[in-house]
């Protein structure tokens, strides 16, 4: 936990700190796909790191919250974050882990765009069409 407390505190001190949020949702969307993409090859040891580092981002996220600049916002934060969490760790192992973890990242990406908007950046889709859209049209 302390890691993922650090990380955050070192994002949150070079850029601002919507911008770093967004930052760690994205760090925890690829921890994620790389637990997709090891269970899969069924590399267990690789899939249990990825899912316990995304975890990490998300209790770090949870423990960086402002209760006193607007407590109702934050303990719903904290309520996401941790169910998130507990699921993210309660689909290790299963049948279906892949489909849980598909859904919890589709989840985190929609939450992950709220804060984006929130911070001025782009959404995933926004992205996702900056690198498909042909280098003319850019």
């Amino acid at each position: 936990m302390s890691q993922a407390i650090g990380a955050y505190r070192s994002i949150a001190t070079s850029v601002h700190p919507l911008v770093a949020v967004v930052r760690l949702f994205d760090e925890a969307l690829v921890q994620i796909r790389r637990g997709i993409q090891a269970t899969e090859a069924k590399r267990h040891e690789d899939s249990f790191i990825a899912i316990a580092k995304a975890g990490l981002v998300l209790q770090g996220l949870s423990h960086n919250l402002r209760f006193d600049r607007g407590p109702d916002v934050a303990d719903a934060l904290l309520t996401a974050y941790t169910k998130n969490t507990i699921a993210l760790h309660a689909a290790y192992g299963r049948p279906d882990a892949i489909a849980r973890y598909t859904a919890i990242a589709a989840g985190l990406a929609d939450l992950r765009d709220a804060w984006a908007t929130v911070a001025g950046m782009r959404t995933l889709a926004e992205e996702a069409q900056m690198v498909t859209r042909p280098a003319s049209s850019q």
